[in-house]
């Protein structure tokens, strides 16, 4: 075991351990979007972002490596802003309707904006727009909704072994689906529902 300090006030880590796994084993809450448990860690929400002694940016933490006698400020006004900021940019492409969402009060990304006091559209634009496929049987897929956290590839791939969907087209293009772009019903998906649960929006639903 060694010791880092954490808001100052020292706790114990295992040697080799990411930090976001000491911060949580030790009641310290840091928010996620594509942190997956005992899965490999991405980093790519961001969201779990902390201040590192030492260190000229911010971190990841579900992607950093413990040090002995490192110091960590989980909720330093740095930080706050930038997970605030990552929320903002995210709501500026998502749609406006979570009063008629499936997924409302039960939204991750719904509950972040709360959390962190987001009240009003700072940043606007052009939005992506994306056709709802409703052709598999049992789930229904709206990639207007879709935050790219990737949770829902990677059980597909991962977990299940399937990989029915994936990342298509890069930078503001980037969104998930299937090969060539056809509907759910001709992928390979098996119907097993790994991707509704793990969603952290309603990107994904089942069929009612």
């Amino acid at each position: 075991m060694i010791t880092i300090e954490v808001n100052n006030r020292k706790i114990e880590a295992k040697k080799g351990e990411m930090l976001l796994e000491t911060l949580r084993r030790n009641g310290i809450t840091v928010p996620t979007l594509c942190h997956m448990e005992n899965l490999f860690p991405t980093g790519a929400c961001r969201m779990c972002v902390v201040e590192v002694e030492g260190e000229r940016t911010l971190v990841p933490s579900c992607a950093y490596p413990v040090r002995e006698g490192m110091k960590v400020q989980t909720h330093s006004p740095r930080a706050l802003r930038a997970r605030k900021t990552i929320i903002e940019l995210l709501l500026a492409n998502h749609p406006d309707d979570c009063l008629y969402c499936v997924r409302s009060g039960d939204c991750e990304l719904q509950a972040l904006a709360n959390e962190l006091g987001v009240r009003e559209r700072r940043y606007a634009g052009s939005k992506n727009e994306y056709h709802v496929d409703s052709s598999n049987p049992a789930i229904i897929r709206d990639p207007a909704k879709c935050i790219l956290c990737g949770k829902c590839v990677r059980v597909c791939e991962e977990v299940q072994g399937i990989s029915a969907i994936d990342f298509i087209g890069r930078g503001s293009r980037a969104m998930v689906g299937t090969a060539f772009g056809e509907g759910l019903n001709i992928s390979s998906c098996v119907n097993c529902g790994q991707c509704v649960m793990v969603c952290p929006t309603g990107a994904l639903r089942e069929q009612s």
